[in-house]
């Protein structure tokens, strides 16, 4: 389990700020959001995302070793569950009218967006790799994942396979995975390039991407950095930030998740904290992330600085550690653990209390889901076809 956490963290910052810094250094910085270049406020969002998590590394690869987790699911009804919930997924989207009726919000407070979130294809997709005994094709699983995410707008699909690939550490079926999900990864990216064009033409913006500057576009949605230096400038300048403590404050944030879990609205309807990311920070409106989706997100340790300064560094440590010990605390809970992991890299990478509790509560309820169907199909359908053998 140790494993995975220090490969989910090495994960986030090789790819979300290793590689784009190594990219601005040589090839200059081109921002993407903006027109903001801020080069004193870009140096110090890596600083103060790379000490932080390094030191998270260092007292992670101190601590004593622990073992991989023994799957606990028979038969193959994961399989079953993770290639109806990608179908049932695709056909939402589609029916709905696409990415464009996300943005508009035309799926909200429908029957089919409430069902889904009993269908999370990223938690069965792990659950089918790691906690079922029966091995699955595992080529064909993670290929139908990333087509069909890809075909929902997604540009994250092959990012999302070295994911899976980092918690895997924990389990042991996954020495049986291992080989041919590396060299999945290997070939794929050379691919990627062009699932995130036709990712990104599918949400409609096809004639915004110029191909000349495809690359710096990869980057710049890879990168964490110049989403971290635009807070760091406002915040260094002494501008308006009130609406980001607004928003992202306790009260604000502990409403939104008690919305989520409550029948009916409670409080007044608001969107997640980091949808105002653009208002707080681009000049957007309200009322328009409010209507539109707009989100982007925080690195955990930029939001702590803006939140408590240079005690940010102490706190991310803390956070770090305490994510690995609900992991170990959990070890003998092997879907469980899934949930936790799974969340883990979202709670460093895309950061906001309301988006962390809504992807634990999405991925409990799609363990809950599985459970109730691995019952039925063992206990009933089983038990009916055992019953009429026998008459």
């Amino acid at each position: 389990m140790k494993k995975s956490v220090i490969g989910i963290i090495l994960y986030f910052l090789i790819l979300h700020v290793l590689i784009p810094g190594a990219y601005y250094l040589f090839n200059g910085f081109v921002p993407i959001y903006t027109d903001l270049i801020d080069i004193p406020a870009l140096i110090k969002s890596a600083v103060l995302i790379i000490l932080p998590i390094s030191l998270s590394l260092i007292v992670l690869y101190l601590l004593p070793k622990d073992q991989e987790i023994a799957p606990n699911i028979e038969g193959k009804p994961v399989t079953e569950l993770f290639y109806f919930s990608v179908l049932f997924k695709l056909a939402v989207f589609y029916y709905f009218g696409g990415f464009a009726s996300i943005i508009n919000g035309e799926v909200n407070g429908t029957f089919s967006n409430y069902f889904s979130l009993f269908f999370n294809p990223f938690i069965l997709l792990l659950v089918v790799l790691f906690v079922q005994k029966k091995r699955t094709n595992i080529i064909l699983a993670v290929l139908f994942y990333v087509i069909s995410i890809t075909l929902s707008g997604s540009r994250s699909g092959i990012l999302a396979i070295f994911f899976v690939f980092m918690i895997g550490y924990s389990f042991q079926t996954f020495q049986g995975y291992k080989n041919k999900l590396y060299s999945f990864l290997k070939y794929s990216l050379l691919v990627s390039p062009l699932l995130f064009i036709y990712a990104t033409s599918i949400r409609g913006a096809a004639d915004t991407i110029d191909k000349s500057v495809l690359l710096n576009q990869i980057v710049g949605r890879m990168s964490t950095l110049e989403t971290s230096m635009m807070p760091l400038y406002f915040y260094h300048n002494n501008m308006d930030m009130e609406l980001f403590y607004d928003k992202y404050g306790f009260w604000n944030q502990l409403k939104l998740i008690l919305d989520g879990i409550i029948p009916g609205q409670i409080f007044d309807y608001d969107v997640m904290p980091n949808n105002y990311y653009r208002a707080i920070f681009m000049g957007y409106s309200k009322s328009f992330v409010v209507e539109n989706y707009m989100s982007i997100n925080l690195t955990l340790p930029i939001y702590l600085y803006l939140k408590y300064s240079y005690l940010s560094i102490i706190f991310t440590i803390l956070y770090v550690l305490g994510f690995y010990k609900v992991v170990l605390a959990l070890k003998n809970y092997p879907l469980l653990v899934v949930v936790v992991l799974s969340v883990f890299y979202n709670v460093i990478y895309f950061f906001d209390w309301v988006m962390v509790f809504s992807q634990i509560y999405t991925a409990l309820l799609t363990v809950l889901c599985l459970k109730m169907y691995v019952f039925f199909r063992n206990e009933v359908i089983v038990g009916l076809k055992r019953d009429l053998n026998e008459y």
